[in-house]
Protein backbone atom coordinates (compact mmCIF):
# COMPACT_ATOMS: atom_id res chain seq x y z
CA UNK A 1 0.00 0.00 0.00
CA UNK A 2 2.79 2.44 1.16
CA UNK A 3 4.54 2.06 -2.22
CA UNK A 4 0.95 2.27 -4.46
CA UNK A 5 0.94 5.94 -2.77
CA UNK A 6 4.38 6.75 -3.36
CA UNK A 7 4.06 5.79 -7.01
CA UNK A 8 1.04 7.84 -7.50
CA UNK A 9 2.74 10.26 -5.52
CA UNK A 10 5.75 10.22 -8.19
CA UNK A 11 3.42 10.35 -10.95
CA UNK A 12 1.68 13.62 -9.75
CA UNK A 13 5.21 15.38 -9.79
CA UNK A 14 6.36 14.34 -12.84
CA UNK A 15 3.20 15.19 -14.81
CA UNK A 16 1.11 18.19 -13.03
CA UNK A 17 -0.11 19.45 -15.71
CA UNK A 18 -2.19 16.38 -17.05
CA UNK A 19 -3.32 15.71 -13.68
CA UNK A 20 -4.56 19.13 -13.68
CA UNK A 21 -6.08 18.87 -16.82
CA UNK A 22 -8.14 15.49 -15.87
CA UNK A 23 -9.34 17.15 -12.50
CA UNK A 24 -10.34 20.06 -14.13
CA UNK A 25 -12.44 18.42 -16.92
CA UNK A 26 -14.11 16.05 -14.09
CA UNK A 27 -14.98 19.18 -11.97
CA UNK A 28 -16.37 20.94 -14.72
CA UNK A 29 -18.64 17.78 -15.85
CA UNK A 30 -20.16 17.67 -12.77
CA UNK A 31 -21.01 21.56 -12.29
CA UNK A 32 -22.14 20.84 -15.92
CA UNK A 33 -24.48 17.92 -14.74
CA UNK A 34 -25.59 20.09 -11.77
CA UNK A 35 -26.84 23.17 -13.78
CA UNK A 36 -28.40 20.81 -16.39
CA UNK A 37 -30.56 19.59 -14.19
CA UNK A 38 -31.14 22.71 -12.18
CA UNK A 39 -32.20 24.40 -15.52
CA UNK A 40 -34.33 21.58 -16.47
CA UNK A 41 -36.55 21.79 -13.44
CA UNK A 42 -36.52 25.82 -13.85
CA UNK A 43 -37.88 24.96 -17.33
CA UNK A 44 -41.06 22.88 -16.31
CA UNK A 45 -42.30 25.07 -13.25
CA UNK A 46 -41.78 28.27 -15.45
CA UNK A 47 -44.78 27.70 -16.94
CA UNK A 48 -47.63 29.90 -17.79
CA UNK A 49 -48.60 30.99 -13.76
CA UNK A 50 -46.99 33.83 -12.62
CA UNK A 51 -47.00 32.67 -9.19
CA UNK A 52 -44.69 29.76 -7.57
CA UNK A 53 -45.54 26.29 -8.20
CA UNK A 54 -48.47 24.97 -6.26
CA UNK A 55 -48.65 22.02 -4.05
CA UNK A 56 -52.61 22.80 -3.22
CA UNK A 57 -53.83 19.33 -4.98
CA UNK A 58 -56.95 19.75 -2.12
CA UNK A 59 -59.32 22.77 -3.30
CA UNK A 60 -62.51 24.01 -3.23
CA UNK A 61 -64.23 27.11 -4.61
CA UNK A 62 -65.27 28.04 -1.04
CA UNK A 63 -63.57 26.03 1.92
CA UNK A 64 -60.06 27.29 2.67
CA UNK A 65 -57.26 25.82 4.76
CA UNK A 66 -58.71 25.12 8.28
CA UNK A 67 -57.52 26.07 11.48
CA UNK A 68 -59.19 25.81 14.77
CA UNK A 69 -58.47 29.21 15.44
CA UNK A 70 -59.57 30.29 12.05
CA UNK A 71 -62.38 29.33 10.17
CA UNK A 72 -63.56 31.39 6.89
CA UNK A 73 -66.92 32.41 7.04
CA UNK A 74 -68.66 33.52 3.77
CA UNK A 75 -71.58 36.01 4.05
CA UNK A 76 -73.36 35.17 1.20
CA UNK A 77 -76.62 37.79 -0.27
CA UNK A 78 -78.94 37.26 -3.16
CA UNK A 79 -81.68 39.38 -4.03
CA UNK A 80 -84.51 36.40 -5.29
CA UNK A 81 -86.83 34.89 -3.33
CA UNK A 82 -87.51 31.62 -2.05
CA UNK A 83 -84.84 28.99 -0.89
CA UNK A 84 -81.53 29.67 -1.58
CA UNK A 85 -79.08 26.98 -3.17
CA UNK A 86 -75.49 27.05 -3.62
CA UNK A 87 -72.94 24.42 -4.77
CA UNK A 88 -69.90 23.67 -2.44
CA UNK A 89 -66.83 21.91 -5.02
CA UNK A 90 -64.04 19.66 -3.50
CA UNK A 91 -61.22 19.07 -6.59
CA UNK A 92 -57.85 17.37 -6.40
CA UNK A 93 -56.47 20.28 -8.26
CA UNK A 94 -55.15 23.72 -7.98
CA UNK A 95 -58.11 25.92 -8.51
CA UNK A 96 -55.28 28.19 -10.17
CA UNK A 97 -53.54 25.63 -12.42
CA UNK A 98 -55.79 22.57 -13.54
CA UNK A 99 -52.49 20.95 -14.54
CA UNK A 100 -51.41 20.51 -10.94
CA UNK A 101 -53.10 17.72 -10.13
CA UNK A 102 -52.91 14.96 -7.48
CA UNK A 103 -51.21 11.73 -8.16
CA UNK A 104 -52.74 9.34 -5.58
CA UNK A 105 -56.30 8.83 -4.84
CA UNK A 106 -57.53 11.33 -2.06
CA UNK A 107 -59.87 9.58 0.73
CA UNK A 108 -62.14 12.76 2.51
CA UNK A 109 -64.76 13.11 4.85
CA UNK A 110 -66.94 15.63 4.09
CA UNK A 111 -69.38 17.20 6.99
CA UNK A 112 -71.75 19.60 7.28
CA UNK A 113 -73.48 21.11 10.39
CA UNK A 114 -76.23 23.22 11.41
CA UNK A 115 -74.77 25.73 13.27
CA UNK A 116 -75.49 29.11 15.52
CA UNK A 117 -73.20 31.75 16.45
CA UNK A 118 -72.52 32.64 20.11
CA UNK A 119 -71.93 35.93 20.86
CA UNK A 120 -71.07 35.19 24.59
CA UNK A 121 -68.03 32.79 23.70
CA UNK A 122 -67.35 34.13 20.04
CA UNK A 123 -68.05 30.12 18.32
CA UNK A 124 -70.48 28.87 16.20
CA UNK A 125 -71.86 25.85 18.10
CA UNK A 126 -75.14 23.25 16.62
CA UNK A 127 -78.02 24.13 17.28
CA UNK A 128 -80.01 22.06 19.78
CA UNK A 129 -83.37 22.04 18.45
CA UNK A 130 -85.06 21.30 14.83
CA UNK A 131 -86.18 25.05 13.59
CA UNK A 132 -89.59 26.24 12.04
CA UNK A 133 -91.21 28.80 10.68
CA UNK A 134 -94.87 30.07 12.18
CA UNK A 135 -96.45 28.45 15.63
CA UNK A 136 -98.92 25.82 16.09
CA UNK A 137 -100.15 23.44 13.74
CA UNK A 138 -99.62 25.51 10.97
CA UNK A 139 -95.61 25.55 11.59
CA UNK A 140 -93.41 24.07 9.40
CA UNK A 141 -89.94 22.70 9.64
CA UNK A 142 -87.61 24.84 7.67
CA UNK A 143 -85.15 23.46 4.58
CA UNK A 144 -81.91 23.16 5.53
CA UNK A 145 -79.83 20.14 3.47
CA UNK A 146 -76.87 18.78 1.60
CA UNK A 147 -77.27 17.05 -1.59
CA UNK A 148 -73.80 15.19 -3.24
CA UNK A 149 -74.74 16.48 -7.62
CA UNK A 150 -71.33 15.02 -8.66
CA UNK A 151 -68.81 12.89 -7.87
CA UNK A 152 -65.20 12.58 -9.72
CA UNK A 153 -66.87 14.69 -12.62
CA UNK A 154 -69.83 12.55 -13.23
CA UNK A 155 -73.36 13.69 -12.39
CA UNK A 156 -75.22 11.32 -9.38
CA UNK A 157 -78.54 10.41 -8.57
CA UNK A 158 -80.00 12.75 -6.34
CA UNK A 159 -78.34 12.26 -2.64
CA UNK A 160 -80.26 14.93 -0.25
CA UNK A 161 -79.92 14.52 3.46
CA UNK A 162 -81.37 16.61 5.92
CA UNK A 163 -79.53 19.25 8.40
CA UNK A 164 -82.61 20.13 10.18
CA UNK A 165 -83.04 16.99 12.68
CA UNK A 166 -81.52 14.68 14.80
CA UNK A 167 -77.64 15.70 15.02
CA UNK A 168 -77.82 18.71 13.00
CA UNK A 169 -74.97 17.12 10.96
CA UNK A 170 -74.45 15.13 7.72
CA UNK A 171 -71.15 12.60 6.98
CA UNK A 172 -70.37 12.32 3.25
CA UNK A 173 -66.96 9.74 2.93
CA UNK A 174 -65.59 10.41 -0.54
CA UNK A 175 -62.41 9.35 -3.02
CA UNK A 176 -61.24 11.71 -5.59
CA UNK A 177 -59.11 9.25 -8.20
CA UNK A 178 -55.81 10.46 -9.29
CA UNK A 179 -54.24 10.98 -12.21
CA UNK A 180 -56.66 13.44 -13.56
CA UNK A 181 -58.03 17.16 -12.82
CA UNK A 182 -61.34 15.61 -10.88
CA UNK A 183 -64.10 17.38 -8.88
CA UNK A 184 -66.90 16.34 -6.37
CA UNK A 185 -69.61 19.06 -6.30
CA UNK A 186 -72.14 19.07 -3.10
CA UNK A 187 -75.34 21.42 -2.81
CA UNK A 188 -76.48 23.11 0.10
CA UNK A 189 -79.51 24.87 0.74
CA UNK A 190 -81.02 27.47 3.24
CA UNK A 191 -84.59 27.83 3.50
CA UNK A 192 -86.57 30.68 2.32
CA UNK A 193 -87.61 31.94 5.46
CA UNK A 194 -83.77 32.51 6.36
CA UNK A 195 -82.89 33.90 3.32
CA UNK A 196 -85.11 37.34 3.95
CA UNK A 197 -83.39 37.93 7.11
CA UNK A 198 -81.56 41.28 6.97
CA UNK A 199 -78.99 39.60 9.43
CA UNK A 200 -78.16 35.81 9.43
CA UNK A 201 -79.25 33.78 12.59
CA UNK A 202 -78.30 30.20 11.12
CA UNK A 203 -75.50 28.99 9.60
CA UNK A 204 -73.96 26.09 7.58
CA UNK A 205 -70.24 24.70 8.50
CA UNK A 206 -68.47 22.69 6.06
CA UNK A 207 -65.56 21.17 6.93
CA UNK A 208 -63.26 18.29 4.32
CA UNK A 209 -60.77 16.47 5.76
CA UNK A 210 -58.64 13.85 3.98
CA UNK A 211 -57.75 10.61 5.72
CA UNK A 212 -53.96 10.58 7.29
CA UNK A 213 -52.83 7.76 4.28
CA UNK A 214 -54.25 10.63 1.79
CA UNK A 215 -52.34 12.75 3.04
CA UNK A 216 -49.16 10.73 3.11
CA UNK A 217 -49.60 9.98 -0.57
CA UNK A 218 -50.44 13.89 -1.71
CA UNK A 219 -48.04 15.93 0.52
CA UNK A 220 -49.27 19.42 1.20
CA UNK A 221 -52.97 18.55 0.94
CA UNK A 222 -54.51 19.66 4.66
CA UNK A 223 -58.54 19.99 5.94
CA UNK A 224 -60.32 23.21 4.71
CA UNK A 225 -63.49 24.56 5.86
CA UNK A 226 -65.90 27.93 5.97
CA UNK A 227 -69.19 28.98 7.29
CA UNK A 228 -71.52 29.93 5.05
CA UNK A 229 -74.77 32.27 6.26
CA UNK A 230 -77.12 33.64 3.58
CA UNK A 231 -79.54 36.92 3.57
CA UNK A 232 -81.01 39.80 1.95
CA UNK A 233 -78.81 42.63 3.39
CA UNK A 234 -77.79 44.46 0.57
CA UNK A 235 -78.29 44.69 -3.16
CA UNK A 236 -75.29 42.53 -5.35
CA UNK A 237 -74.66 43.29 -8.77
CA UNK A 238 -75.23 39.91 -11.24
CA UNK A 239 -72.92 39.92 -14.14
CA UNK A 240 -69.92 37.91 -15.27
CA UNK A 241 -66.61 39.10 -16.78
CA UNK A 242 -62.83 38.32 -17.84
CA UNK A 243 -59.55 39.56 -17.73
CA UNK A 244 -56.11 38.32 -17.77
CA UNK A 245 -54.07 37.97 -14.91
CA UNK A 246 -50.34 39.15 -16.76
CA UNK A 247 -49.49 41.96 -18.38
CA UNK A 248 -47.16 42.10 -21.32
CA UNK A 249 -44.67 39.19 -22.20
CA UNK A 250 -42.69 38.83 -19.71
CA UNK A 251 -40.86 35.77 -19.47
CA UNK A 252 -43.97 33.39 -19.48
CA UNK A 253 -44.61 30.84 -21.92
CA UNK A 254 -48.64 31.65 -21.47
CA UNK A 255 -51.48 33.69 -19.68
CA UNK A 256 -54.16 33.02 -17.34
CA UNK A 257 -57.85 34.51 -18.15
CA UNK A 258 -59.63 34.84 -14.76
CA UNK A 259 -63.65 34.38 -15.49
CA UNK A 260 -65.49 35.48 -12.67
CA UNK A 261 -69.37 36.56 -11.71
CA UNK A 262 -72.31 35.80 -10.51
CA UNK A 263 -75.58 34.93 -11.53
CA UNK A 264 -76.11 32.31 -14.70
CA UNK A 265 -76.07 32.78 -18.34
CA UNK A 266 -73.38 32.26 -20.95
CA UNK A 267 -69.95 34.66 -22.10
CA UNK A 268 -68.17 33.87 -24.69
CA UNK A 269 -64.33 33.45 -24.95
CA UNK A 270 -62.01 34.48 -27.79
CA UNK A 271 -58.78 34.19 -28.81
CA UNK A 272 -56.03 34.41 -31.54
CA UNK A 273 -55.28 30.62 -32.44
CA UNK A 274 -52.48 31.54 -34.60
CA UNK A 275 -50.19 32.54 -31.17
CA UNK A 276 -51.83 30.85 -28.71
CA UNK A 277 -53.99 27.60 -27.43
CA UNK A 278 -56.39 26.91 -24.88
CA UNK A 279 -55.21 24.55 -21.87
CA UNK A 280 -56.16 21.30 -23.25
CA UNK A 281 -56.78 20.30 -19.53
CA UNK A 282 -59.81 23.03 -19.18
CA UNK A 283 -61.22 21.97 -22.24
CA UNK A 284 -61.41 18.27 -21.07
CA UNK A 285 -62.28 19.11 -17.49
CA UNK A 286 -65.60 21.29 -19.16
CA UNK A 287 -65.75 20.35 -22.97
CA UNK A 288 -67.34 17.68 -24.45
CA UNK A 289 -65.76 15.12 -22.43
CA UNK A 290 -66.19 16.21 -19.28
CA UNK A 291 -69.55 18.55 -17.52
CA UNK A 292 -70.12 19.97 -21.20
CA UNK A 293 -70.44 23.50 -20.18
CA UNK A 294 -67.59 24.18 -22.84
CA UNK A 295 -69.01 24.93 -26.36
CA UNK A 296 -67.73 23.91 -29.75
CA UNK A 297 -65.13 25.89 -31.16
CA UNK A 298 -66.94 28.41 -33.73
CA UNK A 299 -65.13 31.08 -36.15
CA UNK A 300 -66.08 34.20 -34.65
CA UNK A 301 -67.54 37.06 -37.05
CA UNK A 302 -66.22 40.00 -37.59
CA UNK A 303 -62.62 38.81 -36.43
CA UNK A 304 -59.33 38.08 -38.36
CA UNK A 305 -58.57 35.31 -39.56
CA UNK A 306 -57.58 32.49 -36.93
CA UNK A 307 -59.67 33.57 -34.56
CA UNK A 308 -61.97 31.23 -32.45
CA UNK A 309 -64.81 31.53 -30.29
CA UNK A 310 -65.69 29.26 -28.07
CA UNK A 311 -69.17 29.84 -25.15
CA UNK A 312 -68.66 29.20 -21.68
CA UNK A 313 -71.97 28.72 -19.68
CA UNK A 314 -71.66 29.75 -15.74
CA UNK A 315 -73.47 29.57 -13.30
CA UNK A 316 -72.73 30.80 -9.83
CA UNK A 317 -74.21 28.58 -7.33
CA UNK A 318 -72.31 25.56 -9.56
CA UNK A 319 -68.69 27.53 -9.95
CA UNK A 320 -68.44 31.28 -9.16
CA UNK A 321 -64.73 31.55 -10.69
CA UNK A 322 -62.53 30.07 -13.67
CA UNK A 323 -59.02 30.16 -14.69
CA UNK A 324 -58.01 29.26 -18.48
CA UNK A 325 -54.93 28.69 -19.38
CA UNK A 326 -53.27 29.44 -22.97
CA UNK A 327 -50.08 28.83 -23.99
CA UNK A 328 -48.14 30.52 -26.60
CA UNK A 329 -47.25 29.32 -30.36
CA UNK A 330 -45.06 32.10 -31.01
CA UNK A 331 -42.92 32.87 -27.90
CA UNK A 332 -43.34 36.99 -28.68
CA UNK A 333 -47.13 36.40 -28.25
CA UNK A 334 -48.86 39.12 -26.25
CA UNK A 335 -52.05 38.08 -24.49
CA UNK A 336 -53.33 41.81 -24.72
CA UNK A 337 -55.21 42.17 -27.84
CA UNK A 338 -55.24 38.60 -28.93
CA UNK A 339 -57.29 36.81 -25.85
CA UNK A 340 -60.67 38.28 -24.66
CA UNK A 341 -63.74 37.16 -22.61
CA UNK A 342 -66.96 39.31 -23.06
CA UNK A 343 -70.56 39.64 -24.46
CA UNK A 344 -72.30 37.99 -21.35
CA UNK A 345 -75.53 37.11 -21.72
CA UNK A 346 -77.63 36.28 -18.36
CA UNK A 347 -80.32 33.40 -18.88
CA UNK A 348 -83.36 34.13 -19.51
CA UNK A 349 -86.13 33.96 -16.75
CA UNK A 350 -88.67 31.92 -16.87
CA UNK A 351 -91.94 32.84 -17.20
CA UNK A 352 -94.21 31.52 -13.93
Amino acid sequence: MKRRKKNIYKKIIKYPITVWMLASIVLFSTLYATYSAYNGTSIVKRVVSTQATSTKVFSSNYLEDYSNTNIAVKDLRTTTEGNFVMAITVCNYDQMDFNSYAKSNIEYELKAELVQYNSTTGEYVLVREVQKEGTGEEARKKKFTVKRIMDNNAEVEEDERDLNTGSFTVLFNESLEGGNPLKDAFEICFDSAEVVKAIPDLFIRVIATPTPESQQLNPGISTMACIISISQGRTVETGWHGSLQENGNEEYDGYNLIIEGSGAGTIEILWNNNLFAMNPAFDALYGSSGSNILGPEIIPPGKPSGWIKRTLTVNSMVDNRYVVQFYKKQPAAVGTGNIECDNYTPQPVEEP
